[in-house]
C-alpha cells in the first residue's frame, strides 16, 4: 500500500512539475505534455521502487522490535517466577498443604 501511494505522489508531483516548467519555458502543448506524460510514468517506478524498499524496512523493524519485547517479557516474567518461588518457604508445595 505504501509503494503505491508513493508513486502516486511522486509521479503526480513530477507531472505538475514538468507541466510548470514548460509553460514558464512557453513550450508547446504537445511538447510539455508529452515530457509530463514520461516524467509521470518514470517517476511512478520510481516511487514504487522506493515506497516498496520503506515498506520492507519498515516491515523488518518491527519484526525486530516485537521479538525484542517479547524477549524482554520472557526475561521479566521468568525472573518474576523466580523470586516468587525463593519467597514461598517449600516453593509451591507450601500452598498445598493438606488441613
Amino acid at each position: 500500500m505504501i509503494a503505491r501511494y508513493t508513486g502516486a505522489m511522486l509521479g503526480l508531483f513530477a507531472f505538475a512539475v514538468v507541466i510548470t516548467a514548460g509553460l514558464l519555458a512557453h513550450n508547446s502543448f504537445s511538447l510539455t505534455l508529452s515530457r509530463a506524460v514520461f516524467a509521470l510514468f518514470a517517476f511512478l517506478v520510481l516511487g514504487l521502487v522506493l515506497g516498496t524498499a520503506a515498506q520492507l524496512v519498515v516491515g523488518e523493524y518491527e519484526k525486530n522490535r516485537e521479538s525484542e519485547i517479547d524477549r524482554q517479557y520472557e526475561e521479566k516474567s521468568s525472573a518474576s517466577t523466580d523470586s516468587e518461588a525463593e519467597r514461598t518457604p517449600g516453593g509451591d508445595d507450601a500452598a498445598s498443604v493438606p488441613t
